[in-house]
């Protein structure tokens, strides 16, 4: 009966504590006023759509048209040629420019079936990434 006695003690004061913990906390959350606002989230760039979404790589797959245009956006990035190859076959390389400013003038070679097909552009930094000048 004692043990049962003294169990039930316990119990109480471990509600009772845990009651007094909630109340401190909310009383904390308080004294500063508001809780600050999380973080921003920095949107990601839009997806970069270059000279290979477009009628340079109207005969291209969905996975060579990314291909190609993950060449573009490290041609840009680096100053130097890339090169790519697509899963049926095409292929072809990102020949960039000087850069003048946030901009950049490049060229893009595509071989479809052998034959080459070239189209020419310029893409400037805007938004962490790359777009298409128009």
């Amino acid at each position: 009966m004692k043990s049962l006695a003294r169990a039930g003690a316990a119990g109480a004061m471990m509600v009772s504590l845990a009651g007094s913990l909630a109340g401190s906390l909310a009383g904390c959350a308080q004294v500063g006023g508001a809780a600050p606002p999380p973080p921003a989230a920095v949107a990601p760039p839009p997806p970069y759509a270059g000279l290979a979404s477009g009628a340079l790589g109207a005969s291209l797959d969905a996975a060579d048209r990314t291909a190609a245009n993950n060449a573009e956006i490290a041609a840009l990035n680096s100053g130097d040629r890339k090169t790519w190859r697509g899963d049926d076959g095409a292929y072809g390389y990102v020949a960039p420019g000087a850069a003048s400013g946030d901009c950049r003038d490049f060229t893009h070679t595509v071989y479809i079936n052998g034959r080459p097909q070239v189209g020419k552009g310029a893409a400037c930094k805007a938004g962490g990434g790359w777009k298409l000048k128009s």
